[in-house]
């Protein structure tokens, strides 16, 4: 049974979102001239390099296999460092797992992605 009173809402969609969401605007965003002294430096020194990662927050979900009595342990710990427990997985494969030449390659070839090399 249809409500008689109901009326129907006649919105632009994109002029609406707009106000609320920018990631799939229609209208291009500029370009943002950066200066020289903004512009991201390579970085040379692991210990820099490996900061970095720890510090990035660009992330792509993966999933980890793991039994229910580590991952609950893991994430006690996690919750104890207030930390998540994608952060504290990454800081373990930096620190303990990954070599420093991987972890150098991987930066490289990460800061190529970025600046279209």
């Amino acid at each position: 049974m249809a409500n008689r009173k109901r009326k129907p809402i006649n919105i632009d969609s994109n002029q609406e979102g707009e106000k609320f969401d920018t990631l799939f605007s229609s209208k291009e965003t500029p370009i943002k001239n950066i200066s020289p002294e903004q512009e991201e430096v390579r970085l040379q020194q692991f210990d820099k390099i490996r900061n970095f990662f720890k510090r990035d927050k660009r992330q792509k979900q993966y999933s980890v296999y793991l039994p229910e009595s580590i991952q609950k342990m893991i994430k006690r710990h996690a919750i104890l460092e207030d930390k998540s427990f994608s952060q504290v997985t990454k800081e373990l494969f930096l620190d303990h797992y990954l070599t420093d030449s991987e972890i150098k390659a991987a930066y490289n070839e990460d800061y190529d992605k970025r600046h279209h090399l």
